[in-house]
């Protein structure tokens, strides 16, 4: 009987409220925000190199603090999983079919949080991200492999000859994808273990966690 309240009780902390629902629809539709306005201020000020191969790395770093809240404020399994179908589902509204393949990476970077208290082990959330936003840097590059006559139809309809001959350039050259990647991961690092300072020194000294 006894041993049964246990398992209750351990099913009750690891199943998710509507408050951690919630909370990971909030900080999602923000990040999405953020990565929005860094993918804008990229193409409009910068290189394409600098745009196509710092930009994922830029925004894992700005979105590092926004993860490592939500993650602690959530913490149970799932986040990962949460946050890659809303990513999906709003990269979907605005067109982007090719992200659906983020769905798999979030897969595979929530296998990697598998373990107690994982997500308040902020290298355990570093490694997790950086899968999560090396995918999200690949989900450009894999469809042109899977499906680049396709791919060309679409992004014929939205872009230039050579604004596609540039694009085609850095996702389809190894040495131009393992430089997107590389700094997708460094940010992802970076980022998270800034917001795991913020996130001890403010939010839980505040008590928000």
């Amino acid at each position: 009987m006894q041993e049964s309240s246990v398992q209750q009780i351990g099913a009750a902390q690891h199943r998710w409220s509507i408050k951690d629902v919630v909370t990971c629809v909030i900080f999602n539709i923000v990040i999405m925000v953020v990565m929005t306005a860094v993918s804008m201020s990229a193409s409009m000020f910068f290189t394409p190199a600098f745009a196509h191969l710092a930009g994922p790395g830029i925004m894992a770093l700005l979105c590092g603090p926004l993860y490592m809240v939500m993650a602690g404020k959530i913490s149970k399994r799932g986040v990962f999983i949460g946050t890659s179908v809303i990513s999906v589902l709003l990269f979907l509204a605005m067109g982007l079919i090719n992200m659906l393949f983020l769905l798999g990476f979030g897969i595979i970077a929530e296998l990697v949080m598998a373990g107690r208290n994982s997500y308040r082990d902020w290298k355990r959330n570093a490694a997790g991200y950086s899968i999560f936003f090396a995918g999200f840097a690949l989900c450009a590059v894999i469809p042109l492999f899977l499906f680049k006559q396709k791919m060309i139809e679409i992004y014929s309809a939205s872009y230039s000859q050579e604004a596609m001959d540039t694009m085609f350039y850095y996702y389809e050259t190894p040495s131009m994808i393992a430089v997107m990647v590389t700094v997708a991961i460094a940010g992802s690092v970076l980022g998270c273990y800034s917001g795991n300072k913020f996130l001890n020194r403010h939010v839980k000294k505040a008590k928000l966690v």
